[in-house]
């Protein structure tokens, strides 16, 4: 397989969506993005960034 068939079928892939969620990994993927339960996501979200060093932001941001 060539690179330019390498890089067509990933073109493909990304296009089709991720072959390893189902129609209701799908489903559940769209509500917690950007439907009924985005405000319970983000707030989880902001939770764990604001308990984890590692992920929060470093000592020089100012997040207020």
């Amino acid at each position: 397989m060539s690179t330019v068939d390498l890089t067509e079928e990933r073109r493909r892939r990304r296009r089709a969506g991720d072959p390893r969620l189902s129609a209701k990994g799908r489903e559940v993927l769209a509500r917690i993005t950007t439907g009924d339960l985005q405000d319970e996501f983000q707030e989880a979200l902001d939770s764990d960034l604001a308990s984890d060093p590692t992920l929060g932001p470093g000592p020089d941001i100012d997040v207020t």
